[in-house]
């Protein structure tokens, strides 16, 4: 099972990524009505809603999610729900509404504009040392958004605040009783079998973060990245949420980020350097995420009878590597390829990167004081961090008071988790991912679970493999090669969804 989906994946990615690129994204709307901009907005998958768009490309269903079969039905169910109430309700209602101005503006993108529609030119509002000049910024005016990107914001303040509400009311009784019986409770057979080999010494762990605890304050101080003790802050945000999010990634396989937060924090504790708040936020988000992807590898190691120091050795040496590695072929990229990270280098557009840079300019540049002030337009976003810390009680008490009703099935954490991805998220690209994972994870392991138990995680990674081997093999040969263009090497057919908003839309 696993060569034969490997082989098909292999093969078949050639024709949506080199021969027929249009296949990664079928957008039925735009074909059917190509010169109406609202069912372009509707339908687009970058640039749009994702409405009745679907793919034959399993590197759209698998690459911005992971593979659907790894997802249980009932989370994925949730996942869904929230990315419906928030792309396919509210961000139309907003934006056709002309909420906060945003009618001329598209309806979802990570970019940034002025209150006219035009682009938002940074360096008419920067100091020469990168900073804010506040006289110019005044002079030049605000930035403007579109309405689904301040209001990802806005959910991104009530899904941290829903996270710790919802974990103190369904566990933090057992966590607390987790702490106390750590090193009482009966061992298992993994545990009893684990024993004969000798375990990480604490020594290890204290060393490796006193070193780059100190390298981390060293390279911040000297390089004028941030001070001394918002490295200490930074390192305490992690330390207070990897418990709370690692419940969550256990039950349902989605990490719930910690960028907006850690963006909020040292907005308002550094406004106008954009520089110390990407720092800041990659020391609180990453060292999270890398935490829980350690202790998710140890977990595996534990099962698999790998002897701990083995695998503590083997992640440290994957981990120096890599960052060598990532670093040069990111320059490597950024001088070999040409217009990378805009629309004219597809396929490197760096849709993530170009979040991140937005998200840079708007928390560090301009800081969430003017941002989300007063009279900032945004302002009342501020309102959701108290609607998250409610959100979570009804549905408790339901779940408490019908325990046997669908209420059991609610997870509010991971319903509104979908929005801190949206964008750079395709929109389109979670729509069909919800179908692979209906498919494989509801249809076949209901109606067909023995074969569902015996070969469903067999083909996940041999089309996650095929088409691995596939890219690597492709971006060698195809490097400088191009299709004939015909009707299946447009990539975009829904070219009037990013052209501007549905208020100055081309007559």
């Amino acid at each position: 099972m696993f060569w034969m989906c490997f082989t098909g994946s292999f093969l078949w990615y050639f024709v949506p990524n080199f021969i027929a690129p249009a296949l990664s994204y079928i957008a039925i709307l735009c074909y059917i009505l190509p010169n109406n901009v609202i069912a372009h907005q509707l339908s687009d998958a970058y640039n749009g809603l994702g409405m009745l768009n679907f793919t034959l490309d399993w590197s759209t269903i698998s690459s911005n999610m992971g593979s659907p079969i790894a997802y249980p039905w009932v989370m994925a169910c949730n996942l869904f729900a929230g990315f419906v109430i928030v792309m396919w309700i509210i961000t139309p209602i907003g934006y056709y509404s002309n909420t906060w101005g945003t009618g001329n503006l598209p309806i979802y993108t990570a970019h940034l504009f002025r209150a006219n529609g035009s682009s938002y030119d940074i360096h008419q509002i920067m100091t020469p040392d990168q900073h804010l000049d506040l006289a110019k910024y005044a002079a030049y005016g605000p930035v403007r958004m579109t309405f689904q990107f301040a209001i990802s914001y806005g959910i991104g303040f009530a899904a941290i605040i829903t996270l710790l509400v919802y974990i103190g009311l369904h566990y933090g009784q057992e966590i607390y009783q987790r702490v106390r019986q750590s090193r009482e409770m009966d061992e298992d057979i993994h545990m009893r079998l684990m024993r004969r080999y000798s375990e990480v010494p604490h020594w290890w762990y204290i060393a490796l973060f006193a070193v780059t605890f100190t390298t981390s304050i060293i390279i911040c101080e000297v390089y004028h990245m941030m001070p001394w003790y918002w490295v200490v802050v930074s390192t305490v945000v992690p330390l207070v949420f990897t418990i709370p999010i690692g419940i969550i990634q256990a039950i349902s396989n989605q990490q719930p980020g910690l960028n907006v937060i850690t963006e909020f924090i040292i907005g308002y504790g550094m406004p106008g350097n954009p520089i110390a708040n990407v720092t800041f936020k990659v020391y609180g988000y990453i060292t999270m995420t890398q935490a829980l992807n350690l202790v998710s590898d140890l977990k595996l190691g534990h099962y698999m009878k790998i002897p701990p120091r083995h695998m503590f050795i083997v992640q440290l040496a994957g981990t120096l590597l890599a960052s060598f590695i990532e670093l040069a072929v990111a320059y490597w990229l950024m001088n070999t390829v040409k217009n990378i990270c805009t629309p004219e280098g597809y396929p490197f557009t760096c849709i993530s990167a170009n979040t991140f840079y937005s998200a840079s300019v708007l928390w560090g540049l301009i800081g969430p004081g003017k941002l989300f002030g007063t009279t900032s337009p945004y302002h009342p976003v501020l309102y959701l961090f108290f609607v998250g810390a409610l959100l979570p009680v009804p549905v408790w008490y339901l779940q408490r008071r019908y325990p046997t009703s669908a209420w059991q099935y609610v997870n509010v954490p991971v319903a509104i988790s979908i929005a801190g991805a949206m964008p750079p998220m395709p929109a389109a690209s979670i729509v069909n991912w919800f179908i692979g994972c209906f498919v494989f994870n509801y249809l076949l392991h209901k109606y067909r679970n023995t074969w569902w138990q015996r070969y469903a995680f067999s083909l996940s990674a041999g089309l996650d493999s095929g088409l691995a081997i596939s890219g690597i093999v492709q971006f060698g040969l195809f490097t400088k090669a191009t299709m004939p263009a015909w009707w299946g090497s447009d990539t975009n057919h829904c070219k009037l969804a990013a052209s501007g908003g549905f208020l100055n839309r081309p007559k």
